[in-house]
């Protein structure tokens, strides 16, 4: 035994020991005053942090030490577990080192897409598309686009928060959104980490932070997609994600945002169905079409059974109940499927419809079943194409939130406004007719093909439906490219696409506010969170037949009110003159900006920041105008800039030069549409519903 040795290793041990007590008892001393210093800067910079965290007292026990290096670490105390090893700052260092080499920015990639002829939106973001040459935007390396700012990140685990220094030493990230489930470890990070220096570093850099601290899993993506459609939906274009530490909290809070981050990049909107909806709105108003009250007595249906009706595949196999009980329950059908209830010889006694487009009123035209419709009640959003009324014996309506008209009323009326709003009707009529019977008051709601999916491709729409043929042949097959799998509602798996995906987020979302409300999905389909799957042949309705006539017309009576239209002056409230200084102001913007990639995301963050301005004004709606297509076209750009990244300046700037030019028509092309926007119905046959035709 070499006792020489040991006794030096000992005292290299005592020495090291020593030199970790006195920086402990140095960094105790420091980290109270980086708590106050971090609090004061929370308090200017994002109040609602230092609130919360102000009087917060932790629930897990842990106590701050450091190694002779003097950089604190978190020991929690009932695992005896550390957050870090011997060199916190190391392992931060380390990992973002990592990230930067092996990251991959997720990018979404425009290709051109078929239009209707006059709309004018599509037609301009199919020509910055093309700008791109067919160059793909898939794979694209982090560490090959350093040199300009990256639009956003995803940070999953803050952790002490050492790895943010770092990750803004290699790369200016435009928009951060930072996840941190646990609140006790948060809150560690505010004696540890110098937050007072990043919060000041980007104010000065006009840099974005979200912090999503102890964020509801429930309510993560929607809390996601109005963070970021607060800061600019475009913003999306281009990310990449990674993950601090690992929990087991941590992973499945990772496992819910990944899995939905493509709900962030759909339901924008676009021009021409802003205006489409200016349009059809305006006109019911006139009309004195009722729209559903805000105050309301909702007590009439609360036992009465109601069965949603969407034309899924599974349709088929519930239409015998559906047929053995119809005169127990009202029968809402969902769009489409009308039309397999008509081949049925089942009578809807409430039809709803969402598509804004003249493609809701010629489906039924073709569908020819007048006498089939003559005695239902139809219900549906303000911006519905005002040919469909005429079909049906009654119509109700409800203002959709995010539209231009419900923004023009409520901005000046305010908590005046005696009108209820539809949130969650999109993206499809079985969104609608779910939310319906929500808002009317029904608590016993069954749903029958609302499968929000596909098992197989020549099965995407119940067969009695006109998508088959009389021989129950599909008149086409469903392309599942671009679909993935989700739980099924009775079992096993479905392929969804991201809009399916929306529609399954949304039903959930109206579950969740009417926890009163029992829902049975007897479809064969997507599992729907906040439903009770139950398949059909386990079903039992036992309540007695309804006089549906008279019940409907009670609920209506007092449910809806025809709109003053004498109480608003539209042509002034539409402000021509200040859509048109706007669309001057944007061009002016790009005619001057300097042709480098930060320069134009800075001044992107500009013009959705003058939006953001008009929404908080009286004329809020012109934001609802604008904000889908500004954030198409300025998603495409970055796509664009991103494949650009290599170019020489003087390409670079040639291309952008051509973007701008596009963007200069749509602003040309849009001043004289919005100032007729009143009388801009859509009129257009869309060549799609041929389909139905076909015998």
């Amino acid at each position: 035994m070499d006792f020489n040795k040991n006794i030096k290793d000992a005292e290299h041990e005592l020495s090291r020991l020593a030199r970790q007590k006195e920086q402990e008892a140095a960094m105790l001393e420091v980290l109270p005053v980086r708590h106050e210093l971090n609090m004061a800067a929370f308090e200017k910079y994002m109040p609602g942090i230092h609130a919360f965290f102000k009087e917060y007292q932790p629930v897990r026990p842990f106590r701050f030490f450091c190694n002779e290096n003097g950089v604190p670490n978190v020991l929690w105390l009932d695992d005896d577990v550390a957050l870090y090893g011997d060199d916190p700052f190391a392992e931060a260092q380390a990992q973002i080192a990592e990230v930067i080499e092996h990251s991959v920015l997720q990018c979404i990639d425009f290709v051109p897409q078929w239009h209707l002829e006059g709309q004018i939106h599509i037609a301009y973001n199919n020509a910055i598309s093309k700008l791109k040459e067919n160059v793909s935007l898939e794979g694209l390396p982090l560490r090959k686009a350093l040199d300009a700012d990256i639009p956003l990140s995803f940070m999953y685990g803050i952790g002490l928060g050492y790895q943010l220094g770092y990750l803004y030493e290699r790369c200016r990230v435009r928009n951060l959104f930072a996840f941190e489930p646990d609140l006790d470890m948060f809150y560690a990070s505010l004696y540890c980490f110098d937050w007072h220096k990043l919060l000041e570093y980007m104010e000065q850099e006009s840099l974005s932070l979200h912090l999503f601290i102890g964020v509801d899993e429930q309510l993560l993506v929607a809390d996601m997609m109005e963070a970021l459609h607060r800061k600019g939906a475009f913003w999306s274009a281009s990310y990449f994600s990674f993950c601090h530490y690992h929990s087991p909290k941590l992973h499945a809070l990772i496992d819910k945002a990944e899995g939905e981050l493509y709900l962030l990049k759909t339901g924008w909107g676009f021009f021409d169905d802003n205006i489409y909806a200016l349009a059809h709105s305006h006109t019911h108003l006139q009309d004195g079409t009722p729209f559903l009250k805000r105050e309301r007595d909702t007590s009439l249906v609360e036992q009465v059974p109601v069965f949603v009706v969407g034309n899924g595949p599974s349709l088929d196999q519930s239409i015998e109940f559906i047929r053995q009980h119809q005169r127990q329950a009202i029968i809402i059908a969902c769009g489409t499927a009308v039309s397999a209830l008509h081949k049925a010889g089942i009578k809807p006694d409430i039809y709803v419809a969402v598509e804004r487009t003249k493609s809701s009123a010629d489906f039924l035209r073709i569908l020819n079943a007048d006498d089939f419709l003559k005695d239902a009640v139809f219900l549906s959003v303000d911006v519905i194409h005002p040919e469909c009324k005429t079909f049906f014996r009654k119509t109700g309506l409800t203002f959709k939130p995010n539209e231009p008209m419900f923004a023009m009323l409520v901005s000046r009326f305010g908590q005046a406004f005696e009108y209820e709003s539809i949130e969650f009707s999109n993206p499809f009529v079985g969104n609608t007719g779910l939310n319906y019977a929500a808002l009317l008051g029904f608590k016993q709601v069954y749903l029958f093909g609302i499968d929000n999916g596909y098992k197989y491709a020549d099965k995407h729409h119940s067969t009695l439906s006109l998508y088959y043929n009389e021989k129950r042949e599909a008149k086409y097959n469903e392309n599942l490219k671009g679909t993935f799998p989700a739980p099924g509602n009775l079992g096993g798996e479905v392929r969804i696409n991201h809009l399916f995906g929306l529609a399954i987020h949304n039903m959930t979302r109206v579950l969740t506010s009417h926890p009163d409300m029992r829902c049975l999905n007897c479809s064969d389909g997507a599992y729907i969170e906040g439903a009770i799957p139950q398949g059909v042949e386990a079903l039992q309705v036992s309540s007695p037949e309804l006089d549906k006539i008279a019940l409907l017309d009670e609920l209506m009576a007092r449910s809806f009110q025809p709109f003053d239209m004498g109480s608003v002056d539209f042509n002034a409230a539409l402000n021509v003159t200040l859509f048109d200084d706007l669309l001057e102001k944007l061009r002016t913007d790009w005619r001057t900006v300097k042709y480098e990639h930060n320069d134009i995301l800075a001044m992107m963050q500009r013009h959705h920041d003058y939006l953001l301005y008009l929404l908080m004004s009286r004329d809020c709606h012109l934001y609802r105008v604008l904000i889908g297509s500004m954030n198409y076209f300025y998603a495409n750009i970055i796509g664009l800039m991103m494949t650009l990244m290599d170019a020489a300046p003087d390409k670079f700037e040639a291309k952008v030069k051509e973007a701008e030019v596009i963007l200069e028509r749509f602003f040309d092309d849009a001043k004289p549409i919005y100032a007729d926007a009143f009388q801009r119905h859509d009129s257009v046959y869309f060549v799609g519903l041929d389909i139905f035709k076909k015998k």
